[in-house]
């Protein structure tokens, strides 16, 4: 999530306006959590706190809320979420209110694009603040999870710890945020109060738990087996709320260290350097066994199968039948 450093006076001051926009959801959920303290502090929420979707709420609601006194409270926040539409259907009465806005009232809106060059946004700048959440890219992810560990949780995230768990769990930051809050307490629960997270950790709480339900729909793949392999998905898929979310990138891990072995293994190199080389930690001889039965050339069309799900469920695609199909081009011979 991009976000820019503010002095402590701004960010001391509380504006009558804040718009937050862009592609990162949780970015957006997180910046207006931060906003929502910083205008209401110890304030109680239920009483000046409004929270509305923006293609449900009428506009003037919406004033008469920013209008009205909050009670027992300094000021009253009004949230639009998705105010995308409601911005377009109230343009000008938005610009008109921002003219003379209320002096307890604060208005925060969340919406998917904000351009610059709009006399609205020119009117909120000048007034107010806006906020611009874009996911973090991933040439910067790494150092990202670094500070994450370290600023969220006082957690030394390890160079080869941070390596591990991007390679497991795929690019999307928010996701691996959640698996690092879980490190945390899996280590907040040890005797040792330990304050490194290494990449054991990362694969005794992470992968593991992962892996082993991927590696067994794999295995009853590599055996032709392809009822028992979707029967397998699909309880991997309703035991984890966010499996659906972490699916592809659990597969593509485990093919792509079957697509490195199987390298080392055609030019000969001994099981032994290749587990070491490979840092194998468990299921060492079931995962060797799967490195002889598959060719390379098989490996890596699943590979690309798997990177073509990925894409498709970025653009509404369902990662489950596209899991689903993948077994059976397999089991058919067809991948």
């Amino acid at each position: 999530m991009s976000a820019k450093k503010q002095s402590s006076s701004d960010q001391q001051k509380i504006y009558p306006v804040y718009a937050v926009y862009g592609k990162d959801r949780r970015g957006i959920s997180q910046q207006i959590e931060q906003i929502t303290e910083k205008v209401l502090g110890d304030d109680d929420h239920q009483v000046c706190l409004g929270s509305y979707d923006g293609d449900e709420i009428a506009l003037a609601d919406v004033l008469d809320e920013l209008r009205t006194l909050p009670f027992l409270a300094q000021r009253r926040l009004v949230v639009i979420k998705n105010a995308d539409s409601f911005i377009s259907a109230h343009r000008e009465a938005l610009e008109k209110y921002l003219e003379q806005p209320s002096s307890s009232g604060v208005l925060l809106l969340a919406l998917n694009s904000f351009p610059a060059n709009t006399r609205l946004a020119k009117r909120v700048k000048k007034i107010g603040r806006i906020y611009n959440c874009e996911p973090v890219k991933p040439r910067d992810l790494r150092k990202f999870l670094v500070d994450y560990a370290q600023n969220t949780h006082n957690l030394q995230l390890t160079p080869q710890a941070a390596d591990l768990l991007v390679d497991a769990g795929g690019d999307d930051y928010s996701i691996l945020c959640n698996e690092i809050d879980k490190l945390a307490i899996y280590l907040a629960d040890r005797q040792n109060q330990q304050k490194r997270i290494e990449p054991a950790d990362v694969q005794e709480l992470v992968i593991n738990n992962r892996q082993y339900n991927v590696f067994n729909v794999i295995d009853a793949m590599i055996l032709n087996q392809a009822g028992l392999a979707l029967q397998r998905l699909g309880l991997m898929l309703q035991q984890d709320r966010e499996a659906h979310f972490k699916a592809v990138g659990a597969f593509a891990w485990h093919f792509r260290r079957l697509y490195n072995a199987r390298v080392l293994l055609d030019k000969r190199v001994g099981e032994q350097a290749i587990i070491k080389q490979l840092r194998l930690w468990s299921q060492v001889d079931a995962f060797m066994r799967q490195v002889k039965t598959l060719r390379i050339e098989r490996i890596a069309r699943c590979l690309q199968q798997l990177l073509e799900i990925d894409f498709a469920s970025k653009t509404g695609g369902n990662v489950q039948t596209g899991l689903e199909n993948l077994i059976m081009g397999f089991c058919r011979g067809i991948i």
